[in-house]
């Protein structure tokens, strides 16, 4: 590719003002028109939702402005913990690394920026696009930092942005003419595809983008890869492509490609860059950058970049960068929030401690348990493999030529144990449901009891418009509280029936009561018995089914082992994981 093919004016590096770019968010003299609720005021129902939608807010509980995102718990504040919150005010400017907008008031929150500082910017007239909030400086320096209501459970009322929010910025690209650079995680593919993401984009071309190419095994055929990609998303999924790329933004692998591929499908129109949180967006766009610049476009930011890290919900803003000559400009956009993934349902400290994004590893365990020297007769069958603290996989039934092979983060040991030594998995799923049958009813209780409460207050005296308001926050807070906080062992184990074999498998560690129900039953069986050997070697395996799990980045395989011409292979699983946690069965990923 010719370096004139990116060549463009010089432009500054700072990002536009935000008048150059109105889908990000409404225009400033209307959200300024927005009347506010006075500064003691306790109802964040106060604030009119017109003004909710044109303004970006985050609600912070008084007595949590300090303290770290925590995950759902039902004894730490309950319906009250809502009963008093603030209204953050955003001001003019917005944080360069994540979008948002920003604020002086809660060092805790995001967008935060020192009341000196902002001060000496505003005079200089430097706002837009020249501050970085702290909370993009702490994920600058590996701090799991979290702003998303929602992730690893985080309450709400802590200032916490909701998915709501995130997604609703996205809506004005269905309205525009645009290129969509759809991003993908090539280790998680099903779990980070956005399958509706029609629905956000409209009729806009789309240029799919596989990222983290580089952390798959080193053998990899990425031709084989993009062959498999595109017969996922265009023939299954009926998904219609301005092409499929394949790169690796960490170390510049088919970034070029991906670069020329989107000046070839531009047009002269903007460029949204969109996908699941944690794909990879905001270090695809630096990345992107970079090689425009060293073919000859001096005019793209080189500083004052998106913030790229770990932590799902980085980005919580559109960002417009001025990356084209003439009109058009280049946008990050926030992570689409998927509860169904791991790495939106475990914290950010729990990300690290597992591990999760890391390069996979291939381990192929063998069917024996403990100190066995030597293979069982029955294969897997009888058998459970523990994937780390995070997921269980019971072998239901297997032929004795059906093997198993895992590829994921280093981090993640297999255990194989007998499934007789664990908790029966009906009953964890069973409990599971039980308990939040329970919670729920007694959210609705709660609820029932505010409301006879409010009544009765009703026929004594006028109500206050205030009082009403907190009765039905503290209400709708209940509910969500119980129906999205991460239950515990004592949840799921706390009659006292529970087997003894489950007591000792869940309390040897606290990390086991991650496993809490049943994600999915899976049935494999190879139909092409005749083509059970397509080498002479006798060990070589023939790849069956992949069973991907959402936001994990990595997946389990069923394998075909040995010579055994003529007879059938089969194998049935049970996959057991956090609640909510979602599973595909697939077609496998050309990685061996």
């Amino acid at each position: 590719m010719h370096a004139t093919a990116f060549r463009a004016p010089y432009v500054a590096s700072a990002a536009p003002r935000r008048d150059d770019a109105a889908p990000c968010r409404a225009p400033r003299a209307a959200r300024d028109g927005v009347p506010r609720p006075a500064a003691d005021s306790s109802s964040s129902a106060a604030f009119p939702a017109a003004a909710r939608r044109a303004r970006l807010i985050c609600l912070a509980s008084r007595d949590d402005t300090a303290s770290a995102p925590r995950r759902w718990s039902r004894g730490e504040g309950g319906a009250r913990a809502d009963a008093e919150v603030l209204e953050v005010t955003r001001k003019r400017g917005d944080c360069y690394g994540c979008g948002v907008a920003l604020q002086t008031d809660l060092p805790s929150v995001s967008g935060y920026v020192p009341p000196a500082e902002y001060a000496t910017k505003a005079h200089h007239r430097q706002l837009d696009g020249m501050m970085l909030c702290a909370r993009c400086s702490e994920l600058s320096h590996g701090r799991m930092v979290n702003a998303v209501a929602g992730q690893g459970g985080a309450r709400l009322q802590t200032g916490l942005i909701t998915p709501a929010q995130l997604r609703e910025q996205l809506s004005a690209i269905r309205e525009k003419k645009a290129l969509v650079v759809k991003v993908v995680d090539a280790t998680d593919f099903h779990g980070s595809f956005l399958n509706k993401v029609r629905d956000v984009v409209g009729g806009n071309p789309i240029l799919l983008v596989l990222t983290k190419v580089d952390l798959l095994p080193n053998d990899t055929n990425l031709e084989a890869l993009r062959e498999w990609v595109t017969h996922e998303a265009v023939t299954v999924r009926r998904l219609t492509l301005a092409g499929v790329v394949c790169v690796s933004a960490r170390k510049g692998l088919g970034v070029k490609t991906a670069v020329g591929a989107m000046f070839a499908e531009r047009k002269g129109r903007d460029v949204y860059v969109l996908g699941a949180a944690n794909v990879g967006k905001s270090t695809f766009i630096r990345a992107a950058l970079k090689a425009m610049r060293e073919e000859g476009n001096f005019g793209v930011p080189a500083k004052r970049l998106p913030t790229a890290s770990a932590m799902p919900g980085t980005t919580l803003g559109v960002i417009p960068l001025r990356a084209f000559e003439g009109k058009g400009a280049l946008y990050d956009t926030p992570g689409v929030f998927l509860h169904h993934r791991l790495n939106s349902i475990l914290s950010g400290d729990d990300l690290k401690r597992f591990g999760l994004g890391g390069s996979l590893r291939r381990f192929e365990p063998k069917p024996r348990v403990g100190d066995e020297t030597e293979d069982r007769a029955n294969g897997f069958a009888g058998l459970s493999l523990l994937w780390g603290p995070l997921l269980r996989v019971d072998v239901v039934a297997a032929t004795p030529d059906a093997g198993l092979v895992f590829f994921g983060p280093k981090g993640m040991r297999v255990t194989v144990v007998e499934t007789e030594s664990l908790p029966d998995a009906r009953v964890l799923d069973a409990r599971a449901s039980a308990e939040r049958e329970r919670s729920r009813a007694s959210a609705r209780r709660e609820a029932a009891a505010a409301e006879a409460d409010a009544d009765v207050s009703r026929r004594v005296a006028a109500p206050s418009a205030a009082a009403a308001a907190d009765a039905g926050r503290a209400a709708s807070a209940a509910m969500e509280d119980e129906m999205l906080r991460v239950p515990t062992f004592e949840d799921v184990c706390s009659d006292d029936s529970e087997s003894d074999a489950a007591t000792s498998f869940l309390t040897d560690d606290d990390d086991a009561s991650f496993i809490q129900r049943l994600v999915r039953e899976v049935s494999v069986e190879d139909e092409d018995e005749d083509s059970a050997l397509d080498s002479d070697d006798s060990d070589s395996a023939r790849a069956l089914r992949d069973v991907s799990v959402s936001g994990m980045n990595g997946w389990v395989r069923v394998t075909r082992v040995g010579n055994s011409r003529g007879d059938a292979c089969a194998m049935r699983m049970r996959v057991l994981g956090p609640r909510g946690l979602e599973v595909f069965d697939r077609e496998p990923m050309p990685v061996t």
